[in-house]
């Protein structure tokens, strides 16, 4: 046999710095001292005595010794071949393996995974002959074996290209009709390390032996980073696996996301909202709320979401209103895999403006995996574990618990969750390859703030949430109408916010009108309790049925997808409701009470296809993605997504073009916030004895209709290429993403009359009688409306190179980065107060354009990765390199353009006036505009894991390693650039699991 050598380098680039290399020089000189525990593809085998074996004996004599070897050959290749004599010692592989094969005429081939494919040479080349002269169908058959060469069940069978698969049986067994050899299966199991096979390269597809290694760290390849792959549902997508989310440590899909480029690792803290910020230099709830979240081909929709304090300003407290799904109620007790879509999304996917993110769950026989996380402030626990209930499917089913603290040394934040997953899959029936999923999701939430003994004004808060989602899915295989796949699923969730306000610093006068109009009222005392209750009540139902077929025509092969989807959004909670003494809102458009169930629903009905054309050649292959998509949302907007995108591939290089357009429909809460309350004084008299005590006030009432409100639209655009030559992969990938329409608030300015009152007569023990005097002036007041006044345009680079694995001491290096220039518009303009004392009459507001925000971001990860097989233990250390992160902004004025005076009258300002000193009280502060830049600075994360024979697990992080906390300062002020030191453990026990015993 000939073996390729490739020797690595160290990669170095200007601009870093030099404790860098340091610390990398010294973790890899320090892993040189563990070269002997390393195996490599050369390892050796122990034969204890002297004996006289078969091939397929030697075979299983190197599986037993050496489990990352994997054979696949005919089955009776070996019958005729003479039985080998061992004798007792030590052989290396690749000797053992040439002194077995000797006896026949035979082709082999290692791949870089140690798969061995063994043919015979004439039989493959007349089996080659046959299959160019005939087009006919090709059945495979075949068997998928563990390592001690037991039958695993319920192995998902698929073919990528074709869009369909299957399982095995209870005896391992599986079968599938394919239209030619030019395709690749990818068999999957929960424990087990994926694996893919090239059907071209079989030597006989009517009996094929596959077997799955347990995904381990006994293996001599583990993937712990997010890896670039081609896929079907978007073009520039990633794959996390489950090997990365272990070595993360994540308790939720917001630590998963910091493995993707651009992204950090945060510094782990439940007690805040978070959100998915795919492609953007800015994080915006804009951006947030166009990203999708998959789970198990499930959307969670927040559309339905009205739990806002203020519903003016969309304000939500601790709920996530009108922004994306909070990672935070996505655990991952019993998650396979995370696949994000950060390109253009196949056409499949709707209601969405910045990507997906799609979450698969573990299907499959599993022992009781037991986990618990701990850091300083957060503490979650789960349990999971998946059954085999033979001609009634799996069963899959876990636990989680979370809980979190603001911090170590207080209380008054805290967080904490519990979710439940049951997943069935059923065999229907086997004459039709139908196989069907239910699947069960609970959760429960709460997030708040308690108030602490020292604290002298009282601010409670508390958000419950409980949701319920069921959905049932599946594929089966029509002759008419090819595989057809359908999900129809539901969701209710109970959400109940309840804030407590103590204020100290009263009186105020009493206002609980729910009308406009001019109302006699007494006062609060000096401190008052003011509560808020909202009770919603979401509900969510989504209806899908996709229907694909197959054409082969020559080089040619041709996939049709078509497909029409149902989505319905509805809130029946009794609504908001604000209770105890309402105290003056001053000149603020406050909320009181709203109905939710009278609000109208929401519906979407879609409908979309996709035609896939692929074409193979000698040394190449060319596929042409065309699809579009059809939206009919809220019943009113007709649109359409054209999606499309290209790739060429030549040997080890591969150049690909997307472009795509998608729509995300706004929220209820922001077609229907509800009513504006504006409220203010016309006469007050607070006198010592509270039965003389009297005032005026006036309520306005504000109903804003947002009829003109569109779906957010977003146009992306993205070359790229990857390169994979021996001796490492990179990918490179420019983009351009225009995000328009996007739902915010802008200031409007309303003219309201304010009476003048006088007092006719004033009895003692009695309020007085006051009358109007008949002067009314005009105050100006601004509210908040919402408008697609929102723009965001991003330019971006993401670069991942990876060099091949220094197979001598199992050691990997792994480069991310991310250039993100992002350009925030807001076609709105802003109002503001002159300098002018409140109350003077002379008091008037300037209008003013407001400027454009420019964000760069620049951000490279560079990892280490020391994986020890023979120990079972990898250990990551990641380098953060912050080249820069800076906003500023653009075309900025401090003058305003005009303004509004005491009558409410709209005064324009010529641009050559607008610094005369009689606009002098308009003009904004300096420090208004000021560009923010942090300087570059790097940050160390070690993530360490150990395994046991058994399968437990232990691990450790910390992130800022060595505590380095560089600062800069800004306005005069020094900051810190790093978070604090932080670590944190996990353990992981596996219970019953009879494979490893």
């Amino acid at each position: 046999m000939k073996f390729k050598l490739i020797s690595a380098r160290p990669l170095m680039g200007k601009g870093i710095l030099n404790c860098i290399m340091r610390i990398f020089i010294f973790l890899f000189c320090a892993t040189m001292f563990s070269s002997n525990h390393v195996r490599s593809q050369n390892a050796e085998i122990n034969i204890n005595e002297d004996k006289i074996v078969t091939v397929d004996e030697v075979f299983n004599l190197i599986k037993t010794q050496s489990s990352d070897y994997m054979f696949i050959y005919p089955q009776n290749l070996f019958e005729s071949f003479p039985k080998i004599q061992l004798k007792k010692g030590i052989i290396k592989v690749d000797k053992l393996l040439a002194l077995a094969l000797s006896g026949g005429n035979i082709d082999m081939t290692i791949t870089d995974n140690n798969i061995i494919i063994i043919k015979e040479k004439e039989a493959v080349k007349s089996r080659i002959s046959a299959r160019q002269r005939n087009s006919q169908k090709i059945e495979i058959r075949g068997q998928v074996l563990d390592v001690n060469q037991h039958p695993l069940s319920d192995v998902n069978v698929i073919i990528a290209d074709l869009n369909i698969g299957t399982f095995t049986n209870i005896d391992g067994e599986f079968s599938m009709e394919l239209p030619h050899e030019n395709f690749k299966i990818d068999f999957s199991l929960i424990g087990f390390k994926a694996e893919r096979i090239d059907v071209s390269t079989l030597p006989d597809v009517s009996h094929i032996i596959v077997t799955l290694k347990e995904d381990l760290l006994s293996l001599d390849a583990v993937v712990v980073t997010a890896k670039k792959t081609e896929s079907r549902e978007g073009t520039s997508t990633y794959k996390i696996e489950s090997q990365a989310i272990k070595q993360v440590q994540a308790m939720n899909l917001s630590d998963v996301l910091s493995l993707l480029p651009g992204n950090k690792t945060e510094q782990v803290n439940l007690t805040s909202a978070k959100q998915a910020n795919i492609r953007s230099a800015v994080t915006s709830d804009v951006n947030s709320f166009g990203t999708a979240i998959i789970i198990d081909g499930t959307a969670i929709s927040t559309d339905a979401n009205m739990q806002t304090k203020n519903s003016s300003t969309l304000d939500g407290g601790n709920a996530v209103v009108a922004g994306g799904v909070d990672l935070r109620s996505i655990t991952l007790a019993n998650v396979e895999s995370v696949e994000v879509i950060a390109g253009v999304a196949s056409p499949k996917y709707g209601n969405l403006s910045s990507g997906g993110v799609l979450v698969k769950s573990k299907v499959g026989k599993s022992p009781y995996i037991v986990s618990a996380n701990i850091s300083s402030t957060n503490y979650q626990t789960s349990i999971a574990k998946g059954y085999e209930l033979n001609d009634f499917g799996v069963l899959n089913s876990d636990f989680s618990f979370a809980y979190s603290s603001g911090s170590p040394t207080e209380r008054k934040l805290f967080y904490k969750s519990f979710n439940l997953g049951l997943r069935w899959k059923l065999p229907v029936f086997e004459n039709l390859d139908w196989n069907h999923f239910t699947a069960l999701r609970i959760g429960h939430s709460d997030d708040g703030n308690r108030h602490e003994p020292e604290e002298v004004y009282k601010n409670e808060a508390d958000v419950k949430s409980t949701s319920y989602q069921l959905s049932l899915s599946g594929d089966f295989t029509s002759s008419f109408l090819g595989k057809i796949n359908y999900n129809v699923s539901g969701s209710l969730v109970n959400q109940h916010s309840f804030y407590d306000s103590y204020v100290l610093d009263g009186p105020y006068p009493i206002i609980e009108s729910l009308e406009s109009g001019t109302y006699n009222t007494t006062y609060t005392p000096n401190a008052f309790n003011q509560t808020r209750d909202i009770k919603g009540q979401p509900i969510n139902f989504n209806g899908m049925v996709n229907v694909s077929q197959y054409l082969h025509l020559e080089d040619f092969d041709f996939n049709f997808e078509t497909g029409i989807q149902y989505t319905l959004d509805d809130n029946t909670g009794s609504g908001r409701v604000a209770s105890g003494n309402i105290a003056h809102t001053q000149d603020i458009a406050g909320s009181r009470s709203a109905t939710f169930e009278k609000i109208p629903a929401s519906k979407t009905f879609s409908a979309y296809h996709q035609t896939i054309i692929k074409r193979y050649g000698e040394s190449s292959k060319q596929q042409l993605n065309l699809g579009v998509r059809y939206d009919n949302m809220l019943e009113r907007y007709n649109l359409w997504s054209p999606r499309m995108s290209f790739s060429t591939n030549h040997n080890d290089f591969t150049a690909r073009v997307a472009w795509g357009v998608s729509y995300k429909a706004p929220a209820m809460v922001q077609l229907y916030p509800g009513k504006s309350y504006i409220d203010y004084i016309n006469f007050q008299y607070y006198a010592e004895d509270p039965n003389e005590r009297l005032a005026v006030v006036t309520t306005y009432v504000y109903q804003p209709t947002n009829d003109h409100l569109k779906p957010n639209y977003s146009d992306l655009k993205e070359i790229g290429f990857d390169w994979s030559p021996s001796f490492m992969n990179l990918n490179f990938t420019y983009f351009k993403k225009d995000l328009k329409r996007g739902i915010n608030t802008t200031s409007e300015l309303l003219l309201l009359p304010k009476s003048v009152y006088e007092v006719v007569s004033a009895e003692a023990g009695e309020q007085p009688i006051v009358q109007p005097t008949g002067e009314v002036y005009n105050i100006p007041r601004t509210i908040s409306v919402m408008k697609n006044n929102y723009s965001e345009s991003t330019n971006g680079v993401e670069v991942t190179l990876s060099p091949k694995r220094i197979k001598a001491t199992n050691t990997e290096f792994n480069f991310r980065y991310s250039y993100l220039e992002s350009v925030v518009t807001d076609k709105g303009f802003s109002i503001d107060k002159s300098a002018y004392v409140v109350g003077d009459n002379s008091v008037r507001y300037g209008v003013y354009d407001n400027p454009l925000i420019k964000a760069i971001r620049s951000f490279g990860t560079l990892t280490l990765i020391q994986h020890i097989p023979s120990l079972r233990f990898v250990l990551t250390l990641s380098a953060e390199l912050n080249f820069k992160e800076s906003s500023e902004y653009i075309g900025t004025s401090l003058y305003p353009f005009a303004y509004y005076d005491t009558d409410g009258n709209y005064i324009a300002i010529p641009e050559e006036n607008r610094a005369d000193p009689e606009y002098a009280d308009l003009v904004k502060d300096a420090n208004t505009y000021t560009t923010v830049g942090t300087p570059f600075y790097s940050n160390f994360n070690l993530q360490i894991r150990k395994e046991t024979k058994q399968g437990h697990s232990f691990s450790f992080y910390a992130n800022n390693a060595p505590w380095y906390n560089p600062t800069y300062d800004y306005l005069g002020n020094r900051q810190t650039l790093n978070n604090k030191l932080s670590v944190g453990f996990n353990v992981t026990i596996l219970i019953n699991n009879k494979s490893n015993e």
